[in-house]
């Protein structure tokens, strides 16, 4: 071989590439990876993060979705989960995906971790974050709600009453309902935070002011969204004294239909109605015939028992005195856990309030003394017919006696 051919076979073997291998990992088909984005709705099915759009560092729309076997692909033991007896075609399957953000794939792969996420754990999460996708997917556009949150102090305790409480609550309830956050600038947030004002306690006519003008001036929205054809159902929770619900419900008003939810003690699901729980009823009775028709006072018992010798000395023996409580039952905080009984409640509230207009009707006020949960006190000022029916007076108890906090529906 010539020089020249020897020189020109040498650059030509170093200059020849190395052969490519076989990629490690099969890519999912194509179908595979469009049916597990459906069946998420696009959302990591850990945290329920939106994987379409970055909003980290500025607003981006792109794909952060990753798909990750529940059972490693390779059968290699350094592949997550990969011992677990399932047939090697069958890993790439959309069954045994997951579609994740990063963190939470990188969390359930890493070696430290992956003892507490078994096969099992991510099937159900995965099975039950599809069953809720196609749950909320199918519910009919017009089944929106505008949210309304309402949170004091009671005696020093508040409670969180977040966004994810308010959607799981009006989505399960009968019928289902896409909760919206139309109130609020930040979507997120309690609406009408009275926590800043303290209690009644440190001074109760400045809190009730306070409360009555914070409620006012969160309500316009409602009330031109309302006017304006833009809502037309109301969710409302409250947490705070039984004076300031009432307000709020009277507030409210009924030019649009509202449910009512309350806060329970029974489970961790606590702003949920139990619908299969047993139908209470309610009835009212005169526990004092006084001879003056104007002057009326209720007891409201249904968490919690009020007797007649702990009203305050005003209302003497001149005053006809009222009790509504259920029917066959002790007042407890859990008498009232459906809207059906709730809706009882109401019901046989306004047939005494009708009777009022009957036997009573030169009744300027009622003096209400309520020991209710939050539905209820929401519920008397809701269904009192402004200037029309006599004017609410609703007391509290500050701590031990009973003191007027607020007059509702008053015609001056």
């Amino acid at each position: 071989m010539s020089p020249s051919k020897s020189l020109k076979a040498a650059a030509d073997k170093t200059t020849e590439l190395p052969a490519k291998k076989a990629p490690q990992r099969k890519k999912p088909r194509a179908e595979v990876k469009q049916l597990l984005y459906l069946r998420a709705g696009g959302r990591c099915q850990f945290c329920n993060d939106d994987l379409s759009e970055s909003a980290d560092f500025g607003h981006y729309s792109l794909n952060r979705g990753e798909m990750a076997h529940i059972v490693g692909q390779s059968l290699d033991e350094a592949s997550p989960r990969s011992s677990y007896p399932l047939a090697k075609e069958l890993r790439d399957e959309v069954d045994n995906f997951m579609l994740l953000c990063a963190t939470h794939h990188h969390k359930i792969d890493h070696p430290a971790a992956q003892q507490d996420f078994p096969v099992e754990l991510l099937r159900q999460i995965k099975r039950k974050q599809e069953e809720h996708i196609r749950y909320v997917t199918g519910l009919p556009h017009s089944n929106h709600t505008c949210i309304v949150r309402l949170v004091g102090r009671i005696r020093g305790n508040t409670v969180q009453l977040t966004r994810a409480e308010c959607n799981s609550a009006t989505l399960h309830h009968t019928p289902p309902r896409f909760a919206d956050f139309a109130l609020d600038i930040h979507r997120q947030g309690t609406e009408i935070d009275l926590t800043r004002l303290g209690e009644p306690e440190d001074g109760p006519e400045l809190y009730y002011q306070g409360v009555c003008k914070q409620i006012n001036d969160q309500l316009a929205t409602v009330r031109q969204g309302v006017e304006g054809g833009h809502i037309d159902h109301l969710s409302v929770f409250g947490f705070a004294r039984i004076p300031v619900l009432t307000y709020l419900g009277f507030s409210l008003g009924n030019k649009v239909s509202a449910t009512l939810f309350q806060r329970r003690r029974v489970d961790e699901k606590h702003w949920h109605w139990l619908p299969e729980s047993t139908v209470q009823q309610f009835d009212w009775k005169v526990l004092q015939d006084g001879p003056d028709p104007a002057r009326v006072a209720v007891i409201l018992n249904v968490s919690g028992s009020i007797h007649r010798q702990e009203l305050p000395a005003h209302i003497d023996e001149t005053y006809h005195v009222f009790l509504i409580q259920p029917v066959s039952a002790d007042p407890n905080p859990d008498v009232i856990l459906s809207v059906v009984s709730l809706d009882e409640f109401r019901q046989c509230y306004r047939r005494w309030l009708a009777y009022l207009e009957t036997k009573h009707k030169f009744a300027a006020a009622i003096h209400m003394f309520p020991a209710v949960p939050s539905a209820v006190a929401i519920a008397c000022g809701l269904d009192l017919m402004p200037h029309s029916q006599p004017a609410l007076v609703v007391y509290d108890r500050m701590p031990h006696q009973f003191t007027a906090a607020l007059i509702i529906n008053s015609k001056e």
